[in-house]
């Protein structure tokens, strides 16, 4: 389907603020009150590691001091920096080391006083200064595919007590996906309070979240790999399946849904499932349409962003067979979109992301969100790891 927008832009608040300038020190994102009917992703600033790696992603930012939670993959660190980019503690993590996460180190957060981070089957404790508290394993078997993902969040409960929001890979269930009851007990993520844990027999790991009697997923058909593409904000979980058109916002922590609306998508194939059974495992090697997908989902300023791919058709995919690397065009074609929502409606014209960005890692209490340079645009290697912040502003275009 595709979605036309007017051109017509309305400003309709008059501030007596100047214009500020964002930077690295960085004022909210709030701080600029502009309302308009149309609005874009904006590069305002830029951070610049000194760490020669082929992968860092910007895990957390902590909205209270600014200190930065880095991670690092080879070799696998987490790295606090202040506001400044001065680094407080680091902490190298071995496989050999039972104590935390070990060299499957995959996200981290900010929690509490200290600092959690997910592992491959794990949730480890840290204080503030790195030094090992406990770890937390789930009683259900998980399987992580990607590095790239923040699966762990930090939030606070209305009474104040800090909670973790996790996700490893699969639901809290021993049905694969090619059976009905898969999707009975399909739960979207868990919620974590490492306070109750005090040994392996405690089950601190709560799921919640289920498939909705309308979704997409129980139409009969095996939907293989399902997984949450999420954030979380205060005590909102905001969120989509990763080949789904709904997305839904939960109250935390006890999950219920307090809105939903389908996405404002310009174009999205759909595959609707292989058949149930092993049947199903012999249909994923016939070809069939490249489906769209979920890449992130970010909530800030009042704010829904959305970074996707439409997909591409059987028939589109065919011409380019005899290409060197159909793989190149496919990208090339199939290229990395993006949606500001507004109440349910898209408000940006462009779709394309700046070219300048890799891929958006995280988005911060204070309406940033941290963008991973495209180093396959530059002419030379860069010296430095670069990290853009961006923010939502109006398009005047």
């Amino acid at each position: 389907m595709k979605t036309k927008h007017a051109l017509k832009i309305k400003v309709v608040l008059a501030l007596l603020i100047a214009f500020v300038t964002y930077s690295c020190g960085g004022s909210s994102a709030q701080d600029e009150l502009v309302e308009s009917s149309n609005y874009k992703l904006e590069i305002v600033d830029s951070l610049q590691f000194d760490i020669l790696t082929p992968v860092l992603q910007i895990a957390d930012v902590d909205p209270k001091t600014g200190n930065i939670l880095v991670i690092q993959r080879s070799p696998t660190k987490a790295i606090i920096f202040n506001s400044n980019m001065e680094i407080l503690v680091e902490k190298e993590f071995l496989a050999s080391d039972p104590k935390g996460p070990g060299a499957s180190l995959m996200s981290g957060t900010f929690f509490g006083d200290g600092v959690a981070f997910l592992g491959r089957n794990s949730v480890s404790i840290f204080n503030g200064n790195l030094v090992f508290q406990k770890v937390l394993r789930p009683h259900y078997a998980s399987q992580m595919f990607d590095y790239t993902k923040k699966d762990i969040y930090e939030f606070t409960t209305e009474s104040g007590e800090p909670r973790l929001v996790t996700f490893f890979g699969e639901p809290q269930t021993e049905f694969w996906a090619g059976m009905e009851e898969f999707y009975d007990e399909f739960n979207i993520v868990d919620v974590v309070d490492p306070a109750q844990y005090t040994d392996s027999r405690d089950t601190v790991f709560m799921p919640i979240g289920g498939l909705t009697s309308e979704s997409r997923y129980r139409n009969g058909k095996a939907h293989y790999f399902l997984r949450p593409i999420f954030d979380v904000k205060k005590n909102v979980l905001y969120y989509t399946l990763h080949n789904d058109t709904t997305f839904f916002k939960r109250k935390l922590p006890e999950g219920e849904i307090i809105e939903s609306y389908k996405i404002p998508f310009d174009e999205y194939i759909m595959f609707q499932g292989y058949s149930m059974g092993e049947a199903g495992e012999a249909e994923q090697d016939k070809p069939r349409d490249r489906e769209g997908r979920v890449e992130s989902v970010y909530h800030l300023d009042g704010f829904d962003v959305i970074f996707y791919h439409s997909g591409m058709k059987l028939s589109q995919m065919m011409n380019y067979r005899e290409s060197p690397d159909p793989q190149k065009e496919f990208e090339r074609i199939d290229y990395k979109k993006y949606l500001v929502i507004k109440d349910g409606k898209r408000v940006n014209l462009e779709l394309k992301l700046n070219p300048k960005i890799q891929s958006i890692q995280l988005a911060d209490e204070n309406g940033f969100l941290y963008g991973s340079q495209n180093t396959k645009i530059l002419e030379e290697e860069p010296e430095k790891y670069t990290i853009y912040k961006l923010r939502i502003v109006p398009d005047e275009n």
